[in-house]
């Protein structure tokens, strides 16, 4: 029985973890397809920016009544229509002609195929994992990231290359029907009654989100959150467009110097969660605001190197670091909320990064214009996101 029900977890970890992996190459397609994208139709920096943090607006209005959806219908039912709605607008993404048209359907990405599907996974893995077994579940599930990243551009680069950036969506729809798929298979039918039984067992069946909001935490995370993923998210929207513009390379060899960011973040991920579920066990807010301020001096420091494979190490070690912090600080509210406070509490402080996503592409294209094409403000802008992560974060108290 024990054997039976490790399988029915592992197959579950397996299939959440290909949903993140669609969930982060879907994120990571505009920065690359927006290259040829605003050749086609012209676009000016603060253009393309528009086009990302609309994605983000969408994400980050639906991130708190997500929650309590997630309360509502049960993560399954979430999760399976998050993925299908990505295909979706992948596809319809594909015939975009316009800036309103881009805007607004990747707004509509972010509002009803992104928003349910953190909170539904993270509600997945504590109703299936041991507390001490959360952090590494969740850290392997934040790892996609990191596979993404590395898989992703050696990926989208070819095909937007050589088959163009609208065959490349196609692609994209077929390969979430095909994860969605997946997911009905492998995630357990009977997680209502599990949830239930879960919200009784806590007294926390019908709870207030003023009560959710009344709890310092939750904001103290809010913030964390907003800093530490206007850092993530800048990099990876505006990497390539730094790389293709100020730096003159190729779509491919930009390609190749973010995949390997992408591989140091599927090894920090995934080892970060094991060292610090293991060893760092309450210790997590110190071990957040020593790699964001690492990752964020990484990335400032990266601004000045001319050399590229020196370029792509520093580079490759600015994602080790942060993702390390970003996995470290998803996996506290694992184990500081339960029952029914955990999807609205998980949904308001995720609101937080990701109004960091809609702040950074939009304030970084201001700021690129501004510096007539030049990305040191951007770099300062980095250092100062970082710095302000990890003075926020130690100010939360995790028993």
């Amino acid at each position: 029985m024990e054997k039976k029900e490790t399988k029915k977890t592992g197959l579950l970890l397996v299939a959440l973890f290909l949903g993140y992996t669609m969930v982060y190459i879907d994120k990571l397609s505009v920065g690359y397809s927006l290259i040829p994208i605003s050749t086609e139709f012209g676009l000016e920096p603060a253009a393309k920016g528009m086009i990302m943090s609309a994605f983000f607006l969408g994400y980050a209005i639906m991130q708190i009544p997500m929650g309590l959806v997630i309360n509502k219908v049960g993560s399954r039912v979430v999760l399976i229509g998050s993925v299908l709605g990505m295909g979706l607008f992948s596809f319809l993404f594909g015939f975009g002609t316009s800036l309103i048209m881009f805007m607004s359907l990747r707004f509509l990405t972010g509002l009803l195929a992104h928003s349910g599907y953190a909170s539904s996974a993270s509600k997945e893995v504590t109703m299936n994992f041991s507390p001490e077994k959360r952090t590494f579940a969740q850290g392997i599930l934040l790892s996609s990231s990191g596979v993404a990243g590395f898989i992703g551009p050696l990926a989208l680069s070819p095909i937007i290359t050589n088959a163009g950036w609208k065959n490349a969506y196609l692609i994209l729809t077929a390969l979430a029907v095909a994860i969605a798929i997946f997911l009905i298979i492998a995630i357990p039918r009977n997680e209502k009654r599990k949830e239930q039984a879960e919200a009784v067992a806590t007294k926390t069946d019908k709870i207030s989100i003023l009560v959710i909001w009344s709890d310092i935490r939750v904001w103290i995370l809010f913030l964390s959150s907003f800093f530490i993923n206007c850092l993530l998210y800048g990099l990876s929207s505006w990497v390539p467009s730094f790389l293709t513009g100020e730096r003159g390379l190729d779509l491919n060899g930009a390609a190749v110097i973010s995949s390997v960011g992408g591989l140091f973040m599927l090894i920090g991920s995934i080892g970060g969660s094991y060292v610090v579920g293991r060893f760092f066990q309450h210790k997590e807010k110190a071990i957040v605001a020593i790699t964001a301020i690492l990752g964020a001096l990484s990335a400032f420091g990266s601004y000045y190197i001319a050399n590229l494979v020196l370029l792509s190490i520093v580079m490759g070690l600015a994602n080790f670091f942060l993702i390390i912090s970003f996995v470290t600080m998803m996996s506290i509210p694992l184990r500081i909320f339960e029952g029914a406070k955990f999807a609205p509490s998980y949904g308001t402080l995720a609101t937080g990064g990701i109004l960091g996503g809609f702040v950074s592409p939009t304030l970084i294209g201001k700021l690129v214009e501004l510096s007539n094409g030049q990305y040191i403000s951007t770099f300062i802008f980095f250092l100062v996101v970082g710095l302000l992560t990890a003075v926020t974060i130690m100010f939360i108290k995790q028993k």
